[in-house]
Protein backbone atom coordinates (compact mmCIF):
# COMPACT_ATOMS: atom_id res chain seq x y z
CA UNK A 1 0.00 0.00 0.00
CA UNK A 2 1.17 3.35 -0.79
CA UNK A 3 -0.18 6.96 0.78
CA UNK A 4 0.21 9.95 -0.99
CA UNK A 5 -0.64 13.72 0.13
CA UNK A 6 -0.21 17.09 -1.65
CA UNK A 7 -1.49 20.10 -0.17
CA UNK A 8 -3.26 21.98 -2.93
CA UNK A 9 -5.09 25.28 -3.05
CA UNK A 10 -8.26 25.23 -0.45
CA UNK A 11 -7.14 21.64 0.87
CA UNK A 12 -5.46 18.41 0.67
CA UNK A 13 -5.64 16.00 -2.08
CA UNK A 14 -4.81 12.08 -0.88
CA UNK A 15 -4.07 9.27 -2.71
CA UNK A 16 -4.07 5.07 -1.71
CA UNK A 17 -2.63 2.62 -3.97
CA UNK A 18 -2.86 -0.75 -3.03
CA UNK A 19 -3.31 -4.11 -4.61
CA UNK A 20 -6.70 -4.39 -4.64
CA UNK A 21 -9.05 -5.28 -8.15
CA UNK A 22 -7.31 -4.09 -11.57
CA UNK A 23 -10.16 -4.47 -13.65
CA UNK A 24 -13.28 -2.44 -11.39
CA UNK A 25 -13.77 0.72 -9.49
CA UNK A 26 -14.73 0.60 -5.35
CA UNK A 27 -18.45 0.99 -4.75
CA UNK A 28 -19.95 3.12 -1.92
CA UNK A 29 -22.11 1.23 0.75
CA UNK A 30 -23.82 2.35 3.51
CA UNK A 31 -22.25 -0.08 6.30
CA UNK A 32 -24.77 -1.85 9.33
CA UNK A 33 -23.58 -0.73 13.25
CA UNK A 34 -22.77 -4.65 13.09
CA UNK A 35 -20.60 -5.11 9.64
CA UNK A 36 -16.59 -5.24 10.96
CA UNK A 37 -15.65 -3.14 8.20
CA UNK A 38 -16.63 -1.10 5.04
CA UNK A 39 -16.37 1.97 6.11
CA UNK A 40 -13.34 3.39 4.28
CA UNK A 41 -15.16 4.82 1.07
CA UNK A 42 -18.27 5.83 2.78
CA UNK A 43 -16.56 7.96 5.11
CA UNK A 44 -14.33 9.20 2.01
CA UNK A 45 -18.30 9.89 0.26
CA UNK A 46 -19.16 11.37 2.87
CA UNK A 47 -16.53 13.80 3.96
CA UNK A 48 -14.57 14.86 0.74
CA UNK A 49 -15.32 17.42 -1.73
CA UNK A 50 -13.98 14.92 -4.71
CA UNK A 51 -12.88 11.34 -5.05
CA UNK A 52 -12.15 8.81 -7.33
CA UNK A 53 -10.95 5.86 -8.34
CA UNK A 54 -8.81 4.11 -11.01
CA UNK A 55 -7.98 0.61 -11.55
CA UNK A 56 -4.63 -0.38 -13.79
CA UNK A 57 -2.27 -3.01 -13.82
CA UNK A 58 -0.81 -3.23 -10.43
CA UNK A 59 -3.81 -2.89 -8.41
CA UNK A 60 -6.09 0.16 -7.57
CA UNK A 61 -6.06 3.31 -6.47
CA UNK A 62 -8.26 5.99 -4.85
CA UNK A 63 -7.92 9.63 -4.57
CA UNK A 64 -9.75 11.85 -2.69
CA UNK A 65 -9.53 15.62 -1.84
CA UNK A 66 -10.61 17.49 1.49
CA UNK A 67 -11.05 21.51 2.01
CA UNK A 68 -9.56 23.08 4.26
CA UNK A 69 -6.66 25.58 5.86
CA UNK A 70 -3.36 23.91 5.18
Amino acid sequence: MTVRMACEAGGVRVEVCDGGSTTSSPAVRVPSADDDGGRGLWLVDLLATAWGAHPDTTGGSVWFRVAGRV
